[in-house]
């Protein structure tokens, strides 16, 4: 037999425009009530450990399956048995850390050849080709993928591999070969070595390819096969291909000595604020100082960074521990005036192992408060190898803290995610009216904050005096990247004494590119009884309960979108405005193209449509409109103007009259906000009919 190888989202709003022959329109609007992706792995190594071939990462504890157990420690093995015809076996290590399973499984199997002990795969040796190996013999009667290996783990493995055995060509008299076998682990990111007498590799070093005639012994031209870090169940495929067949003979291959690496465990710690820090000015910040040690060195410190409830600099990174070995876990409170305690803060911890199935117990008791140290601490005791920890200390000020009212919030872009752009100014598609975020009043995490030099926000008594507060007052709001457009202000107890509200003022800078608010600049907060933490709050449903952010938006991103439509005709005093059907033509019918040529004494009638394409309802709003006076003047003419809805134009409407030149004003009307569940945006409609004049008012 022939030898082979194997495969495995203001209180004012005003626009102007100025469309068609005739007119300008001027709206003013008030605002009304409102209501309220796969991820990088963190313990993903930054570099590769180094290790020998077939061998794991120092430290790191090896599990072996195959005949000859390498000279390494720590290691777990056992033997390698197999099923004939069998195309897959799970290899179980039972540990009292969890149960660690290695599955080999032949997805692909074709051209077997059954005439050396069975049908394939076999197990054992096959005489001056391989030794204790899983072994594949194939037909070799065209070139093609004959086999894929696949091997998985479910725990998250550091480094995985096996032994490739007689990987190799041959040829007859005639220099005909039947094979040339080929191993390719480039798709899930493998690596193989090669023997250069046998074999040759690509750039990449995960493709290997027996060289035409090169025929070996048992031993003489293994291939190594290793893939480094992988999570838990992640199939690791290589593929066998037989590259050329000028005749049919067969060829074998095999593979042993099948191992896999668990890294010591590893531990991340991470910190978060659910409301402001106790001290937050500029000249005393609080900031936490987090440490990791065991009972004799300290292995990582980090101290936060930010303002308000805002961390930055707020993870210890990959951590690596030993087995057996108990760890502390303690943070502090550190400023410039050296007054942090960590008492004035109430805590709560979690910590979870990404790694599935391991029985490693997470801490479960409450942290351990020491009042010399003025710290707070909880242990690591039973991790082991494969471990992979995130711990998360959550902190909130405690009642018992020296300064408990803290008001906090940021002003914000409402944009929902969606660029101020001149050319979609009046698109009412459901590109905004399906998108809730949009002009909402409410800070969604797909928008951003706002900063300007002069933009501020001020804590008054709700009647322009401002609060005594630690932080500055009046404020501007942040301009780091990190926590751009937020404030924080920090009260004492004392300051608020017998007060039932305060309110949050927003002074927008002159000039200022969000010209429009999609909230009121005066946020009023009513103080309740053991309550001290003030920000944006929503309820289970997600309604915003109280909300202390202030929305903006520019010109371009308003929610209101005024259309207007024109059409010529012969001065129909009867003219049903409703039944114009709306055309290209401005002749034919309601069109937003000009009209030109009109004839005096023809009449225009006009269509205004005003959308609400946001999701805050409008109110008062009012649409008003000067005939022209010159070139050509014009006048006001039958039929009446005419609201849809009719609450738009009443009949005491005090517009000017029919037949002479002057204003029409509509009445003031609500534009309710579009609906979460309607892609459609809200809408009015104002009609009116013009005379086109004969007098001539140019000088």
């Amino acid at each position: 037999m022939q030898k082979s190888s194997h495969t495995i989202y203001k209180t004012y709003i005003s626009a102007r425009i100025a469309l068609g022959l005739t007119t300008s329109t001027m709206l003013f609007i008030g605002l009304s009530t409102y209501s309220q992706n796969v991820l990088a792995n963190p313990f993903l190594p930054a570099a590769t450990p180094s290790s020998a071939v077939g061998s794991c990462p120092a430290t790191h504890k090896m599990y072996y399956i195959g005949a000859n157990p390498p000279a390494y420690s720590p290691i777990n093995s056992q033997t390698l048995n197999w099923s004939t015809g069998n195309p897959s076996n799970t290899f179980t290590f039972v540990e009292p850390s969890g149960n660690k399973t290695f599955l080999i499984n032949f997805p692909l199997l074709l051209d077997l050849n059954s005439n050396y002990g069975g049908t394939p795969p076999i197990y054992g040796s096959i005489n001056g080709a391989t030794a204790s190996a899983i072994n594949l013999i194939h037909n070799s009667p065209v070139p093609r993928n004959n086999h894929n290996l696949s091997i998985s783990v479910n725990r998250t493995v550091s480094k995985i591999g096996y032994k490739i055995q007689d990987l190799d060509s041959t040829i007859n008299a005639s220099d005909q070969a039947p094979y040339i076998e080929q191993v390719d682990v480039s798709a899930n990111g493998g690596q193989l070595t090669f023997n250069s007498i046998f074999h040759t590799i690509n750039a990449n070093r995960n493709i290997v390819t027996a060289i035409k005639g090169r025929n070996c012994g048992a031993g003489e031209c293994n291939v190594d096969a290793n893939w480094n870090y992988n999570i838990a169940n992640t199939p690791l495929v290589l593929k066998h291909n037989n590259t050329l067949s000028e005749y049919n003979s067969p060829h074998a291959i095999g593979y042993s000595d099948f191992y896999f690496c668990l890294a010591p465990p590893k531990i991340i710690v991470k910190k978060q604020l659910n409301d402001n820090r106790v001290n937050d000015s500029n000249v005393n910040r609080d900031q936490f100082a987090i440490n990791i040690s065991n009972s004799t060195t300290s292995l990582k410190t980090f101290e936060t960074t930010g303002t308000g409830q805002v961390v930055t600099n707020d993870n210890s990174g990959v951590v690596e521990l030993a087995t057996n070995t108990t760890y502390t876990i303690t943070e502090r409170v550190t400023n410039n005036q050296n007054n942090g305690d960590i008492i004035n803060y109430d805590a709560a911890y979690t910590c979870n192992n990404a790694t599935n199935g391991s029985t490693t117990i997470m801490p479960t008791t409450a942290m351990t408060y020491n009042a010399s140290a003025k710290t707070r601490s909880f242990t690591i005791a039973n991790a082991t190898y494969g471990d992979e920890i995130t711990c998360t200390i959550i902190n909130s000020q405690s009642a018992t803290a020296p300064f408990n009212y803290t008001f906090a919030g940021i002003v914000f872009n409402d944009n929902g995610g969606i660029t101020a752009n001149a050319s979609t100014k009046q698109d009412i598609s459901s590109t905004f009216t399906s998108n809730n975020n949009y002009y909402n009043g409410i800070f969604d995490s797909n928008e951003s904050g706002v900063f300007a030099s002069g933009l501020q926000i001020r804590l008054t008594d709700c009647s322009g005096n401002n609060i005594v507060s630690t932080s500055p007052n009046p404020q501007t709001v942040s301009s780091a990247a990190a926590s751009i457009g937020r404030y924080s202000f920090n009260v004492s107890q004392n300051a608020l004494v017998g007060r039932s509200k305060v309110c949050l003022v927003q002074t927008e800078p002159n000039p200022w590119e969000y010209s429009e608010d999609t909230t009121v600049n005066t946020q009023e907060v009513t103080l309740v009884a053991n309550v001290y933490n003030y920000k944006t709050e929503k309820n289970s449903s997600g309604t915003v309960t109280r909300n202390l952010d202030f929305g903006e938006v520019k010109a371009d991103n308003t929610a209101l979108v005024l259309r207007k439509f024109q059409y010529v005709h012969t001065c129909d005093s009867t003219l049903s405005y409703p039944n114009v059907a709306t055309t290209n033509q401005p002749t034919t019918g309601f069109s937003t193209n000009p009209a030109n040529d009109v004839k005096p004494g023809n009449c225009i009638a006009y269509k205004l449509e005003a959308y609400n394409r946001g999701h805050v309802d409008l109110s008062e709003v009012s649409i008003s409109d000067s005939i022209q006076r010159s070139p050509v003047e014009s006048v006001f003419n039958l039929p009446k103007p005419l609201g849809n809805p009719s609450s738009i134009f009443k009949s005491t409407n005090t517009s000017a009259p029919i037949g002479q030149n002057g204003t029409i004003i509509s009445d003031s009307f609500n534009l309710l906000k579009t609906s979460a569940s309607s892609a459609e945006p809200t809408k009015a409609t104002l009609y009116f009919n013009t005379k086109y004049g004969t007098r001539n008012t140019a000088p």
